[in-house]
């Protein structure tokens, strides 16, 4: 019984191991560029928000500078 469960750990761990190279493979000339000289874009930055909430429910709502005073139009 120690057997079978020493081959079967044998197996799940060449095929585990097997799925891995198999994923990293065919992108490693991809991940080398990306350790040696880093991403190839930035990413633009969030912007702020501030969150709150009104009966449990959270909402987003975007950090202004100022006020804006809001005036209808004629």
């Amino acid at each position: 019984m120690a057997l079978l469960a020493s081959v079967m750990f044998a197996f799940a761990f060449l095929v585990a191991f097997g799925a891995i190279v198999g994923t990293i493979l065919p992108a490693r000339e991809r991940i080398l560029r990306l350790l040696m000289a880093g991403p190839e874009w930035t990413i633009e930055p969030l912007p702020p928000v501030r969150l709150t909430s009104r009966r449990g429910v959270i909402h987003q709502r975007m950090v202004t500078p100022s006020t804006v005073p809001l005036r209808a139009a004629a």
